[in-house]
């Protein structure tokens, strides 16, 4: 990473913009996608503003999927290419608009995502001199209509335009003109399943006005016969010619038919029971019986055929979606645009079991009230510097009387107050299997029971201290690089109680839980960050380990190691080494007093 302190690092600001919107977010590797609960960024390390600027807005526009979607709805719609691309971008347009509302700043963080595909060519607009298929005409429209009009993205106005005369070129005049009444409830859509139901009642309108061309076609063949038979009465030379004519006119029409898929129909209503505004909009510019779109010359058996061709489209026949557009940018950057030392986890909800959460939370206040009353004394004692005398003040201090004799005046005192140790500190436990030892072979108490014992006792002591901001994080989570935030900054103890357990599982990510670490820390208000390390084994990435610990360095973040049976030295400038476990809470409780007291 170019910039080696962590105060507006990718990966830390990343976090900050997970917490704001209430996601979860990670960052590592080269690949942005979304499981639908989480959202994964890639480990960009470049000063290239705009693909920056893409990330936030991919992280804003996924965000709003996970806070705002219905998946189940969502993966349910997904029963034909051209209903998923509809409801896909009727869908994009509302969560994006619903996100507004309570983070206005995500409206410029999307625009510029749409401004950067706009001027890189990145949307693949599609013109009328490529002969586009129906389908990729009308989705196209969709995008950037709507974005345009509803959401207000600036940059695809001519774009919008261009798409609108496309769409009126290629579809009947009664389409567009319905298209535009059914788009008209979009500002209002709040559900994921309302615009499953707007992508159906679309689809149901092409579809009828595929059946109207279709008849209209067939009287155009009536007609056209009917008008071939009084030609055959008026001249008997001319008869078998022009009955030959109008045979041929007529097997061309019916070949032209036979052509459309025998499925267009099944497929043009893909949800019989979804009929929401169905009667109202079916009605909207029924009236309009024209058939031939802007261009009278086209007929209506070529219009049917378009349609039914909109109504048949596969997945190669519809355009890319914005974001998928803008996911692949991210993915695809050189290689030197990556940092392969950055693995930011996920916070994984911890699980909770009362009863051991308060088995827990009652050892520990056992000894807890004492030590928080021994440290709230010495830490409130060093807040007085030593006395000074000065010539001056509101105080005197009477065994410096003397001085008066001599012709020296400082027989005032002045005390100055310390400030308050103004300290975040967060505690890093390690979970890994090897924390499930036994202290002794006698007892049945592990390392991880005595060492979540010590956490809780700490955090219970240094939570009631003016000035003293504590968090406990486990890791790993189960045989993941993720982390269990038990006790996060800002929190108290004992509505938490239920959190604390000793789990232990998989190895030693100490890199992940020290990027964890670091980003809490970060965003805390207290001026002195302390990360604390309580562990018992060698990290599993060494290198990644040390290069997150060099950068929490470079950003004054302090670190401290605690190795249960291992020397931590060779990580943590400040550390020590603890080979008698039962040794190990009054040995945190002292780095702590030592760390409160310089502070």
């Amino acid at each position: 990473m170019k910039n080696q302190t962590l105060n507006n690092a990718f990966p830390i600001v990343a976090a900050a913009l997970g917490n704001k919107f209430g996601v979860k977010v990670s960052v590592g590797g080269d690949d942005a996608y979304t499981t639908g609960d989480r959202i994964h960024l890639p480990a960009l390390d470049t000063d290239d503003s705009n693909i920056k600027d893409v990330a936030w807005g991919y992280l804003a526009h996924e965000a709003a999927h996970v806070r705002f979607t219905d998946f189940g709805e969502f993966r349910n719609a997904a029963t034909n290419p051209l209903r998923k691309s509809i409801v896909n971008i009727l869908e994009d347009v509302r969560i994006e608009k619903s996100m507004q509302e309570p983070y206005p700043g995500t409206k410029g963080t999307t625009e510029k995502v749409v401004e950067y595909l706009v001027q890189t060519g990145s949307f693949g607009f599609v013109t009328k001199d490529q002969d586009p298929h129906p389908a990729k005409v009308l989705s196209q429209f969709l995008l950037f209509r709507l974005r345009y009009d509803v959401l207000g993205q600036k940059a695809l106005s001519s774009l919008a335009d261009s798409a609108e005369s496309l769409l009126e070129d290629t579809f009947p005049v009664g389409a567009v003109t319905r298209l535009f009444g059914l788009l008209s409830d979009v500002p209002h859509l709040s559900e994921t399943r309302h615009c499953v139901r707007l992508a159906d009642q679309i689809l149901r309108m092409i579809q009828e006005e595929q059946e109207k061309a279709k008849e209209q076609a067939r009287q155009q063949q009536s007609s056209n016969g009917s008008a071939g038979g009084q030609s055959d009465s008026s001249d008997d030379a001319d008869a078998d010619d022009q009955s030959d004519d109008s045979s041929s006119g007529a097997d061309d029409s019916q070949s032209n038919q036979s052509t459309q898929p025998d499925n267009a129909k099944s497929q043009a209503n893909p949800s019989d029971t979804d009929d929401y505004h169905a009667d109202q909009q079916s009605g909207q510019g029924a009236t309009s019986s024209h058939v031939g779109g802007n261009d009278q010359s086209q007929d209506a058996d070529q219009l049917a055929q378009i349609l039914s061709s909109v109504l048949s489209a596969g997945q190669d026949d519809l355009p890319d979606d914005l974001f998928e557009a803008a996911q692949a940018l991210l993915g695809n950057q050189p290689r030197n645009s990556y940092d392969s030392e950055i693995h930011l986890p996920l916070a994984m909800e911890p699980n909770r079991n009362p009863s051991i959460g308060n088995a827990i939370l009652n050892r520990a206040l056992s000894e807890s009230g004492k030590i928080r009353a021994s440290l709230q004394g010495l830490i409130q004692s060093s807040r007085y510097e030593r006395p000074v005398n000065k010539r001056s003040g509101n105080r005197i201090d009477g065994r410096k009387l003397v001085r008066l004799s001599q012709g020296d005046s400082r027989v005032f005192e002045r005390r100055a107050h310390k400030q308050a140790p103004n300290t975040a500190l967060h505690l890093l436990v390690d979970a890994s299997g090897s924390m499930n030892n036994r202290i002794n072979q006698t007892s049945p108490i592990t390392l991880a029971h005595v060492a979540m014992d010590s956490a809780v006792a700490l955090a219970l002591a240094l939570e009631g201290i003016s000035g003293v901001n504590p968090a406990v994080t486990r890791f790993p989570h189960g045989n993941t690089d993720n982390v269990n935030p038990l006790l996060k900054h800002g929190q108290k103890v004992r509505p938490n109680a239920s959190a604390f357990s000793a789990i232990t599982n998989g190895g030693t990510p100490l890199h992940t839980a020290l990027w964890y670490a670091a980003a809490s820390v970060i965003a805390t208000k207290e001026e002195r960050k302390v990360i604390m390390v309580l562990t018992d084994g060698e990290p599993d990435d060494y290198d990644a380990a040390e290069s997150v610990i060099r950068r929490c360095k470079a950003t004054n973040i302090e670190l401290v190691g605690v190795g249960i049976g291992i020397d931590t030295s060779h990580l943590f400038d400040y550390s020590i080494c603890i080979n008698n476990v039962s040794d190990l809470r009054s040995e945190l409780f002292r780095i702590s007093k030592e760390l409160l007291l310089a502070a």
